[in-house]
């Protein structure tokens, strides 16, 4: 804890020192705050550590959700850094100068994320463990959300010689312990295979306390005679001599109990159904507009690397950039992360999946979310594809994309500002 301490103290010297060239967006004597903005989306264009650092030079924090996708320190020649090797004379070995890169721009995040704020971290098998070392450092393994295992491809990589990896991780950390996730949408409602006057529903929650304190002595006024009939209509009194008595007794014959006292339960009985064998649980209604709580592993074919080629190649002509994240992940990351009016931020921008994502969703929703987009303006080798296309700074195909997002919705706004 005393390296962040002194982390945010190399920062704060940092931000104070830092200068631009002109007034701008980012830059002025009391700043318009960024979801006042009257745009979609503000794309910085720069070295993110600067950049970072000037935002929150001259800000509170104010992002709802921040999603980005670091380099994976692959040492592949992609387009753009991807090879930051340290050496084993430090602690962190091979990883150590990946770490140092990483920590500072984490730090930021932390600080420019809201008390109810959640950050989302593509990374993969390399530098997985050590970008859960520096995030419980930063953010503390208390605000630690989950792994996400995301599965990219059918097939899997075959770089590996005796495993095909098909996965990646999306990392989860909230800024507070009051920092949330909204769950997805309900998106099968096949399940819902019963019904009764109050709608559709699914029996999937055991009416009986499981795990730490579920014991009868635990509450003893919670265990107590539940009444059911043929159709599954629960009582809490035998109203009529048909009717069946059950217990909250597990399989193993051990006394548990219920999970509401004897007058919610008889308040709300509606909302609890009985098996033949007098197993209680409490009814799964199907609303308009129902999240559910999301789940670790992601494997649906919107998130496949194919799906993501595809659509930069549909958007730019060509395959420009090596490792595009697909519209669908980010599309869901920001279901579940961010509210319809969140400020969402990525320092990472890449090809601008995020800012396209928030679109996406406004389209669908009606919402108003706004996304800063950070992107270095690091010149593109010059064999690599998109010089043939045009493009001569890595910022050039985020600002390429935005265009596009305008050109078939004209209503679209974004700016962009240079950092020096």
């Amino acid at each position: 804890m005393q390296r962040i301490q002194e982390l945010h103290e190399r920062i704060s010297m940092l931000y104070q020192q830092l200068t631009l060239s002109g007034e701008n967006i980012l830059h002025i004597e009391r700043p318009q705050p960024l979801e006042m903005l009257d745009i979609d989306c503000l794309l910085v264009k720069g070295e993110n550590l600067h950049s970072l650092a000037r935002l929150l030079s001259s800000r509170d924090s104010v992002f709802d959700f921040c999603y980005i996708d670091p380099p994976y320190n692959t040492g592949n020649a992609f387009i753009y850094e991807d090879r930051r090797f340290g050496n084993f004379t430090s602690v962190w070995g091979k990883h150590s100068k990946w770490m140092s890169f990483m920590l500072p721009r984490l730090t930021l995040a932390h600080e420019l994320l809201n008390e109810q704020g959640v950050i989302a971290i593509s990374i993969d098998d390399y530098e997985y463990a050590y970008l859960k070392i520096l995030m419980d450092a930063i953010f503390g393994p208390d605000h630690y959300i989950a792994t996400l295992i995301v599965n990219r491809s059918k097939n899997g990589k075959g770089s590996k010689p005796h495993v095909a990896v098909n996965h990646e991780y999306v990392v989860l950390y909230g800024r507070s312990p009051s920092s949330i996730l909204h769950g997805l949408p309900e998106a099968d409602s096949s399940s819902y295979g019963k019904s009764d006057e109050h709608g559709i529903f699914k029996i999937d929650g055991l009416f009986r306390k499981k795990g730490e304190g579920s014991l009868r002595e635990d509450r003893p006024s919670m265990f107590y005679p539940l009444y059911f009939d043929e159709g599954g209509v629960v009582y809490t009194e035998r109203v009529h001599e048909r009717l069946k008595e059950t217990y909250p007794i597990d399989s193993k014959g051990i006394e548990r109990r219920w999970l509401w006292g004897k007058e919610k339960a008889t308040q709300e009985s509606w909302k609890l159904y009985a098996s033949p064998k007098g197993v209680v649980y409490v009814k799964n209604y199907l609303t308009d507009g129902k999240r559910i709580k999301i789940r670790s592993i992601w494997d649906d074919a919107r998130y496949l690397t194919e799906r993501a080629t595809n659509e930069v190649k549909h958007i730019f002509g060509d395959k420009v950039f090596e490792t595009p994240k697909p519209l669908g992940l980010l599309e869901d990351l920001l279901s579940c992360a961010a509210g319809p009016n969140s400020l969402i931020l990525d320092f990472f921008a890449g090809t601008g999946t995020t800012a396209h994502a928030a679109f996406s969703l406004n389209q669908k929703d009606g919402g108003h979310r706004k996304v800063v987009l950070m992107e270095q303006k690091a010149k593109i080798p010059m064999d690599h594809i998109a010089r043939s296309h045009g493009f001569s700074e890595i910022s050039d195909l985020t600002e390429f994309r935005l265009a596009n997002i305008k050109q078939n919705a004209s209503s679209y706004k974004y700016a962009t500002v240079d950092i020096i």
